[in-house]
């Protein structure tokens, strides 16, 4: 059976721009500074901001008909 899932993007879109609120506003963040990793900065949960901006990029890739040489093209 095939199915098409690609709508799950709206999911991790709507993920990132509530990321993107509370990372501006700076909310919630003290909770991480008591852990070791976030200790100086927060690159850590900015990098899986950007994977996850991948993942949203390649779904919207994946309803295009030239999908199968997505990635291969030089940006």
């Amino acid at each position: 059976m095939m199915a098409n899932h690609t709508n799950i993007s709206s999911l991790f879109e709507r993920t990132c721009r509530q990321y993107d609120k509370l990372r501006k506003r700076e909310a919630f963040l003290e909770q991480f500074h008591k852990e070791d990793i976030f200790k100086d900065n927060f690159d850590e949960l900015d990098n899986s901001r950007e994977i996850v901006q991948q993942l949203i990029d390649e779904y919207h890739a994946a309803t295009r008909p030239d999908y199968i040489s997505w990635g291969t093209q030089d940006k």
